[in-house]
């Protein structure tokens, strides 16, 4: 488990910064951080494993979501579990050169820095063509060589498809129906974002527990945070309670 202070050091290093540099801090802290280099070069669903174990540790393995419909805007909520997710990455393939159509392709899976660099593309198809820029090693035409965002979409969607199952984690996709409407959708679960507003939520209760317990107490920082869970709780119980 993650200590009532590493939860807020988490937190407070991680709240100002950008979604690809928060998750790479979410994902130093499931497990033994290794380099930032070797961190940044992970497959993006390897990345997320990581993420995903630091929830297990901290909330559990339930991942309870909301999703709107994209007909009728009603809020669906839906449960994902945590150890079917991680059994997905289990299942990763290893990138081999794809053939399809005389064309030759060597690949990898995308990464957190290519990510970040297609963050800044005016639109999809923008941001698709830096991808294709980063992760495409060489390709092969019947013709001569091509560069990745040249590719024929034959290729591409072949491409994306062998990235996916290599990397299974990279895109968390679920198929839901609207309760109100009807409609069958499909909510594409962001798994770092989703467990950074959990993080971020548990870092401010502990905050609130803090201040309620030092206004009742006179307690610092440090001797609340050292307080067990149980502990804590019963404290606050007793603080609004005004037991004297």
């Amino acid at each position: 488990m993650l200590s009532a202070p590493v939860m807020l050091d988490l937190w407070e290093r991680a709240e100002d910064l950008r979604p690809v540099e928060r998750a790479l801090a979410l994902a130093a802290a499931g497990g033994t951080p290794p380099e930032v280099a070797e961190l940044e070069a992970l497959p993006l669903g390897r990345r997320d494993a990581r993420i995903l174990r630091l929830r297990r540790q901290v909330v559990g393995e339930t991942l309870e979501a909301i999703a709107a419909c994209p007909a009728c805007a009603e809020l669906v909520e839906f449960e994902v579990d945590a150890g079917a997710l991680l059994a997905r990455d289990g299942n990763a393939t290893s990138p081999a050169p794809l053939e399809k159509q005389g064309f030759v392709v060597g690949w990898r899976p995308p990464d957190s820095r290519d990510v970040a660099a297609a963050s800044g593309a005016a639109d999809a198809a923008a941001a698709e063509r830096v991808l294709l820029e980063r992760c495409v090693a060489f390709a092969d035409a019947p013709e001569g060589e091509l560069e990745g965002p040249e590719l024929p979409s034959e290729v591409r969607e072949v491409l994306t498809e062998a990235m996916a199952a290599a990397d299974p984690l990279a895109e968390v996709l679920v198929d839901l129906a609207c309760p109100a409407c009807e409609t069958g959708f499909v909510a594409d679960l962001d798994l770092a974002g989703f467990v950074w507003e959990e993080v971020r939520e548990r870092a401010q209760r502990l905050l609130r527990e803090v201040h309620l317990l030092a206004l009742a107490y006179g307690w610092t920082e440090p001797e609340v945070l050292g307080l067990s869970e149980r502990r804590r709780a019963e404290y606050l119980r007793l603080a609004r309670e005004g037991v004297a």
